[in-house]
């Protein structure tokens, strides 16, 4: 009996660090996870946003791809690695007031820490986000300004 005193502390050392580093490790992963969801849903919202407004405008394409890129860029992410999809309903060349347009940014998230850097350590992180074509685009403005 007098040779095992002191090892529950040496125990509960050892038992707590092996315990204590999957726990971190997974805040970490969590916690970088969150911030390329936040990132994705910005992006596409606010795109999707800009583009239901005027989507035939190349200044309101410039300016979606603006909200993508810096959405992208302020939360660590790489926007050249992103990929934009954007589709519209019922039309699909976005010309009908009304219809839904739909913008999805993924990204592929990499597990922190971890030397590889293929697919087996990459989350992809998908947000889409869709909006009515709206009635009040400048091209419609534009039409019912011609025709009075």
């Amino acid at each position: 009996m007098a040779r095992e005193r002191g090892s529950a502390s040496i125990e509960f050392l050892g038992l707590g660090v092996v315990l204590l580093c999957p726990i971190a490790y997974g805040m970490v992963l969590l916690t970088s996870l969150e911030q390329s969801m936040l990132a994705t849903e910005l992006a596409a919202r606010n795109s999707a946003r800009v583009l239901s407004a005027d989507f035939e405008s190349a200044e309101a394409q410039a300016l979606a791809q603006l909200h993508i890129e810096g959405a992208l860029a302020n939360h660590g992410l790489d926007p050249q690695a992103a990929a934009i999809h954007i589709e519209c309903a019922p039309d699909p060349n976005c010309h009908v007031l009304g219809a839904e347009l739909t913008v999805t940014v993924r990204v592929t998230q990499s597990l922190p820490f971890l030397p590889f850097g293929d697919a087996l350590g990459q989350i992809p992180v998908e947000s889409s986000a869709t909006f009515p074509r709206s009635a009040q685009s400048k091209a419609h403005e534009a039409e019912l300004g011609g025709a009075s």
